[in-house]
Order: structure tokens, then sequence, then C-alpha cells
């Protein structure tokens, strides 16, 4: 898959759908019957490819053009992947932020990428008087609901439009294809820029990791599965969770929709696993349809993986270590966990999140609290120093959107030598501490800005 030059996300879905056109798509948990069991929405691969292409050429006549960037404000449900993947084809930016960060850092995020359309649930619409400047930049906004707001369009309405399929904009692999906020969790939230090209190689990783039967359905309990599974081919399942918080969902209702479509892999925050695995051993469930778990997001404790071996008893769980800047950089799975790394962890080694993903490079060097702008600058350590993790790869955020200071701040220069040998020409710090055993494997230990350091 050639993602350097010519390259669109769009044309990975639409591969899928044009070869298995019948296929379930998605299938999303809508409400519930007077029994109590949930009524599913669903679509096929032809129907989604056919309401993303027609939502396309209605945002196209919204206004919604190439390098648009499109906030997005919307429930995590079917809308979302239809909508981001038309973007996509459009050649716009969807600019995701994740409404659990808070109001006030959600709003400074979107004064900072200052987004030129925005496509929003009513209640964000009727904040807009309330806010100040916050969303001075957006000349097109769009609502999901019913009721008709002053200066705003229905999705409803646009989606009437009779306006030709067309074709997918002819991106490059290095334009931007989108911007995610991270959580902010030691500092202000930061908008990471995503080309198509890294996209693109984060779908293809996910893709030899997501290897198995074509009767695989996915529970897709982390809204970016929603986006990976159909690039892949896969069929997801997206559950009511009872919450838009992670922490507050439902994991009885999870468990219903595991058993309605006898789902065989699940991809999930750390949270909603622990909720889950909790939730099943106090009830005395288990789920042995499922072979395959991914958690995403932070590296997930012993006593999960253990909990959760007694609820997959035919199920593996992976744990890829990551970053929004970088998705994965490692990863394990919990046998491994199990069988030698989970009585280091609990005598203080730190976490272990296994070896480093194909096509990624990972060293370990001195911690600094100031830039390092060149390579030259760095301290690396060796097998066993705890320093902080740097990574350079394809998968791999190239910046911060409208963020000079804080890419400085997370980007190093490569070594000339390197450039001139067709590496990467960055490095990224990731802000976590950590370093590699005897065997190669990347051990965690923490955020850098939560250490302390202990003196005498």
């Amino acid at each position: 898959m050639a993602m350097t030059s010519e390259f669109n996300l769009y044309s990975l879905m639409q591969e899928q759908a044009l070869r298995q056109p019948g296929r379930l798509a998605f299938a999303q948990a809508r409400q519930r019957s007077k029994s109590g069991r949930f009524l599913y929405e669903t679509r096929s691969y032809n129907q989604f490819l056919g309401e993303v292409d027609h939502t396309a050429a209605c945002l196209r006549d919204a206004g919604v053009q190439r390098g648009c960037k499109t906030l997005m404000l919307i429930r995590p449900d079917l809308d979302l992947p239809v909508i981001v993947v038309a973007l996509f084809k459009l050649g716009a930016v969807p600019v995701i932020i994740d409404p659990a960060m808070g109001l006030k850092r959600l709003l400074d995020c979107v004064r900072k990428v200052a987004p030129d359309a925005m496509i929003a649930l009513p209640l964000v619409h009727a904040l807009r008087p309330f806010v100040g400047d916050a969303f001075a930049s957006i000349r097109l906004f769009v609502s999901t609901g019913k009721a008709r707001l002053p200066a705003t369009r229905r999705l409803l309405d646009i989606r009437q439009s009779k306006a030709p399929i067309g074709r997918a904009v002819s991106t490059q692999g290095s334009e931007l294809a989108a911007i995610f906020f991270t959580s902010g969790s030691t500092g202000t939230p930061k908008g990471v820029e995503a080309l198509h090209s890294t996209l693109g190689a984060q779908i293809a990783h996910f893709g030899t990791m997501c290897t198995g039967s074509e009767q695989d359905v996915e529970l897709a309990a982390f809204p970016v599965a929603t986006l990976i599974s159909p690039c892949l081919g896969q069929t997801s399942v997206i559950p009511d969770m009872g919450s838009l918080h992670p922490g507050r969902c439902k994991p009885e209702n999870l468990v219903q929709t595991i058993e309605d479509f006898g789902i065989t892999s699940g991809f999930a925050s750390p949270i909603v696993w622990e909720r889950l695995s909790r939730h099943c051993v106090a009830t005395g469930k288990q789920l042995p349809g499922i072979r395959r778990a991914f958690s995403g997001g932070a590296p997930i404790p012993y006593q999960m993986v253990e909990r959760l071996g007694q609820v997959l008893p035919r199920g593996v769980m992976h744990t890829p270590y990551g970053a929004t800047e970088v998705t994965p950089i490692s990863t394990i799975d919990a046998a491994e966990i199990e069988r030698e790394t989970a009585r280091l962890s609990a005598v203080g080694y730190g976490v272990c999140v296994g070896r480093v993903v194909p096509g990624l490079e990972v060293r370990i060097i001195r911690t600094e609290d100031h830039a390092l702008h060149r390579w030259q600058d760095v301290t690396e350590l060796g097998e066993g120093k705890v320093g902080e993790i740097v990574v350079r790869g394809a998968l791999v955020s190239p910046r911060y959107h409208n963020d000079p200071i804080n890419t400085a701040q997370t980007k190093i220069e490569a070594s000339e030598a390197d450039q001139a040998n067709g590496a990467p020409r960055f490095w990224h710090r990731t802000g976590d501490a950590g370093y590699f055993d005897k065997q190669g494997r990347l051990w965690f230990c923490g955020r850098i800005k939560h250490i302390v350091q202990a003196h005498g």
C-alpha cells in the first residue's frame, strides 16, 4: 500500500465495500423492545458506502471543501464513521475532541484549532451565545438534531439534497487528514495532526493484529474502532454504553450486545474493560465467544489482566501501548504478562508494554526538562536504564496543530547521517519514562511530569 504519494483513507473503505457489499458493516443498539432486549440498526457495506458517498456530496454542496477543518461534537454512534469517512473523501479535516476533558478545556481546543465548520449536537449549538469567541472562526454550523436553530443548518436537511456522488478528492499521503486533541492529563490539550499516510499506516498495523475468521464480529466500545473497522472489512457492533463517559458505562449493556451478536473480538478503553470484568466476576458471567480483546489507551494493571482471564476463558487480551501522537508503539498479550512480567511489576519494575511494533524505532534518552532540538543534544541510555521513551516512524504524528511551542518541545531532529539514509527526520518525545530489558521488551514507568526526585 503506497501512502507517501496519492492516497486517501476513503479508498480503503471503498475497496472493502466493493469486495464484500453484502457483509454487515455496522450494527448499533438503538432502543429496547418491550421485553428489554436491544433493537439494532444495521448497515451492509454497500449501504454504508452509499451513505458515505451521499453525505460527502451533500456536505460539499453545503460548503465543506478540501482542507476545511470540521469540528465534530456528536455522539459516537453510526453517524460518526459515516461523516468522518465522508470528510476524508472530500479532503476535509475532521477535528475530534474528547468531550470528557470538560467544557473549559474543550473551548480552549476550539479556539486553538480555529475550525471552519462544526457538526454538533443541539446542546453544543445552544451554548454558542454563552462562550464568547470560541466559535468565531466557524462559517458553517450544522446540527444533528431535529429542532431548527438560528444560523444553523440541520444535517437532516443537508442530507435531503440530491447532489451527485462525485469522485474522492485526490489527496496526498502527506496531507493533513484529521486533528485529534489529547486529553491534556499533564497540561493543556494539544491538537495532534494525523496525515493520511499516518492513519493508513496505523490501520495497516491493526490489520495485522486482527487477522482471523471472515465471520469475526467486533465490539466497538472505543470510538476510534468505528473508523478502523470499515477500512479492514470487519463487522462492528456499537453498543449502548449507557453514558457518554466511559467511566460510567453500563457493563450489563455490553454483555447483552456481546451475547446478541456472538462477538468474537472487542476494542475498549481500560476503564470499560475494568467495569465489564468486575461486573462479570460479580455475576458469575463468562464471555467464551471473545477470542481477542484490545485495550486502547493506558497500559492495564495485572489485576485486570487476571480478572479478564476468568471472564474470557478462550480469549487473549492484547494491550497496545501508545499515545494520541503515535499508536501503537508496542504490544503485549495477557499470557506473557501472567507468565512472567506481572511478578516483576509487583516488586517495582514498572509495567511491561511488550515489544516495539514493526516499522517503529524506539530509544531511551536521559530525561531533560527543556527542548532537545537535535539528536546531537541527546544522551542515549543503554539497556536497563530508565529515561524518556522517544520514537520515530510512519505511525508518528509530525506536529501539533497551530502549536509551534509544543511541537518544538516534543520533536527532535534526527542526525544528518540518518536523514541522508532515508530515516524519518524527527524523533517524538513521549513524555513517558521507561527502559528496555534484556529480552528487548519495553517497560513503562509512568509520566515524567509525575516523577518526584528523591535526594539524600
